[in-house]
């Protein structure tokens, strides 16, 4: 069969000319899809940076705002030496110092600013006996333990109704214990008035000299009112004698917002459990912290951006391998600028996010009870040494 034959066909098979312009358009239309991708890229790395500083942020003021230090502690007393003196049938004066004890150990619970940083512990110290030369008794405190709270749920410690009841009788045998050592010589008499008081009824006992009065003269066996003779005075002396010993014993007590100081802690960790029952304002008032950070780092080349989760392991996670610590969790949203490259079933004026997530954890470190209190056995200032505590682990994306 005869060849067809297409005149000039050879060379048109051989021409190039306008190769270079098909793939000139081919390799501007890659850098563009290479320029539109790496711009929406760089965008999205860039707020997700802004987006985790914002979040660093906010983990770091929610770990250190609203947080709390209780510590539990057992204050000491050595009442040290008393000067006693006696007269012998000549009249003349022997005097000696006896040892009047040590004041069994009262448990003491509370913030640790308060308590150890401001010395508060001193006020639950007895007062010494005195009177002997060289030697004068002493008071200290041993750490027993310490906890860290935040002002969110997470302090359920001290805020559940079980807790603080048993707070309360606690508190109750401390103040029971302690005050009658405030009057050393009437400790014996002054512990009969304490039996079976509440904290509100010791507080009561304390701040009205006619309500102890009372209590005393009972205790004594006598009524509130001597009787009295105009022709015998004799007659209601020793009742007399009681009661001036009674007032002096009343006068004796320094510390008499001892059960009051018991009473206020032991409101506010009610109205705290209150709070948490009924609204979230603890919680809103808490986030507010972390809030107010975040808003300040807030990504500016994001569409929107804010904080979906803030998990708390605080004292009611203190087994949590990440207590004591605070997660934030943060998300942003990025408009792209190509969404018609991005979306399925795209149409004109349609909009397309980007979404990005991150993740920040805020650590608060204390000082480790058990090794501050490690061969110590006399504690009287704040603790300021010792070995840090654990750090928690990595908490992030974990739940």
């Amino acid at each position: 069969m005869p060849e067809q034959f297409i005149p000039g066909g050879r060379k048109i098979l051989n021409n190039q000319d306008g190769n270079i312009l098909i793939i000139g358009v081919f390799l501007i239309l890659f850098i563009c899809i290479l320029f539109a991708g790496m711009v929406e890229f760089g965008r999205i790395m860039i707020v997700r940076e802004q987006l985790q500083t914002a979040t660093d942020a906010a983990a770091l003021a929610a770990a250190g705002s609203g947080t709390h230090r209780y510590v539990t502690i057992n204050v000491i007393t050595d009442l040290g030496p008393e000067r006693i003196c006696e007269e012998d049938e000549d009249g003349k004066s022997y005097c000696w110092c006896e040892d009047c004890g040590m004041v069994p150990p009262i448990r003491v619970v509370g913030n640790e600013v308060d308590l150890l940083d401001n010395g508060g512990w001193k006020q639950y110290c007895a007062p010494r006996c005195g009177g002997c030369e060289g030697s004068r008794g002493d008071c200290w405190y041993q750490l027993v333990n310490r906890e860290l709270t935040y002002d969110t749920h997470s302090m359920s410690w001290g805020t559940e109704a079980e807790n603080i009841n048993d707070i309360e009788k606690q508190l109750t045998s401390t103040t029971r214990q302690i005050i009658p050592y405030f009057s050393y010589d009437n400790r014996n008499s002054i512990s009969r008035m304490m039996e079976g008081l509440s904290l509100q009824s010791i507080d009561r006992l304390l701040n009205n000299s006619n309500y102890w009065l009372s209590s005393w003269m009972r205790v004594g066996g006598y009524y509130y009112e001597c009787p009295k003779s105009n022709f015998d005075p004799s007659i209601g002396w020793e009742c007399r004698q009681w009661q001036a010993k009674g007032i002096d014993a009343y006068n004796s007590i320094k510390n008499k917002s001892i059960a009051g100081d018991f009473i206020e802690t032991l409101t506010n960790m009610r109205q705290y459990n209150t709070n948490l029952k009924k609204t979230p304002g603890i919680d809103a008032q808490y986030t507010g912290a972390a809030g107010q950070y975040f808003n300040v780092n807030l990504p500016g080349n994001a569409e929107a951006s804010g904080i979906t989760k803030l998990e708390v392991y605080g004292y009611d996670k203190k087994d949590s391998p990440y207590y004591p610590s605070v997660v934030v969790y943060a998300t942003s949203h990025i408009k792209s600028l190509f969404p018609q490259w991005f979306k399925k079933d795209y149409q004109p004026g349609d909009d397309f996010y980007f979404t990005t997530n991150v993740c920040a954890q805020g650590i608060s470190s204390y000082r480790d009870a058990k090794d501050q209190a490690t061969g110590k056995g006399r504690l009287y200032g704040p603790l300021s040494d010792g070995k840090w505590s654990k750090v928690p682990a990595e908490a992030c994306w974990q739940d």
